[in-house]
């Protein structure tokens, strides 16, 4: 379901659109009248006339090339956030890009940043997502301090790490993905009981992810739970996945085969 920030995000989007193809059309209305009395005047009044038919029609000409193309930057930017969300990153990219090209914005080059930061062209994304940054005059997206949080995350930078994702949970899109975080950084720090105050809101969710299932493992083991633990553990370890999970379930497995609370 769409997030009610993604539903006042399109609202805007219609209002804006509609505004500027509203004064479009109107520049495009003025310009028509101005040259169809042109025939019906003479003298200075016919060259008065032909002055502003001619500002109008140019004005018009511009205002309509510029509206084209914020509309299709916008369109290739939203089908490239499809395209990323279904980790198509190369097609994002492109499409990214695309954006950029029709119109030079700070959220195009922000998403060309993120997708070669998950790529693992880090320098590369890290230097666009600077550009984006003071595009806007210090501040990044949502979107764009979330996945800059996530590369600090994995990368063991919990400094550089926790404000970009604090930032980022500000949005709705990513405060559950953020609190996992959270939770994780305090079970790592051996403070549990912090961690389960994380997911206090969240305790009776149902558990279909492997961060989900080994915050839960871990906090069942704290209380004593070690079955539970040891059952999570069973459902979700699996051998494929990446080394920062796979090294913290070897550890809990561990832990449980020993005994060790």
């Amino acid at each position: 379901m769409p997030s009610i920030h993604s539903y006042v995000d399109l609202v805007k989007l219609i209002l804006s659109e509609s505004a500027k193809y509203f004064a479009l059309l109107l520049l495009v209305v003025l310009a028509v009248r101005f040259w169809r009395r042109l025939p019906k005047l003479s003298g200075p009044a016919r060259r008065g006339n032909l002055v502003l038919a001619s500002l109008v029609t140019l004005l018009s000409a511009g205002v309509g090339y510029f509206s084209i193309c914020h509309s299709m930057s916008l369109m290739y930017w939203h089908f490239g956030m499809k395209a990323f969300q279904n980790s198509q990153i190369d097609p994002a990219f492109s499409l990214f890009d695309t954006s950029w090209h029709y119109h030079h914005n700070a959220d195009a080059l922000g998403g060309k940043g993120v997708c070669l930061l998950v790529a693992g062209r880090a320098d590369a994304g890290m230097s666009l997502l600077a550009a984006a940054k003071e595009m806007r005059h210090g501040k990044d997206s949502p979107f764009e301090n979330y996945y800059e949080g996530l590369y600090y995350f994995y990368n063991h930078d919990v400094t550089n790490a926790v404000p970009r994702l604090e930032a980022a949970s500000a949005e709705t899109d990513y405060a559950w993905e953020v609190t996992k975080l959270f939770a994780v950084i305090q079970l790592d720090r051996d403070q549990p009981q912090e961690a389960a105050k994380l997911m206090q809101p969240y305790m009776e969710a149902q558990i279909s992810e492997a961060d989900h299932a080994y915050i839960m493992a871990r906090l069942d083991l704290a209380n004593g739970k070690r079955a539970d633990a040891q059952a999570l553990v069973d459902k979700f370890f699996a051998a494929d996945m990446t080394p920062f999970w796979r090294t913290r379930f070897e550890r809990l497995k561990s832990e449980l085969q020993t005994g060790k609370t």
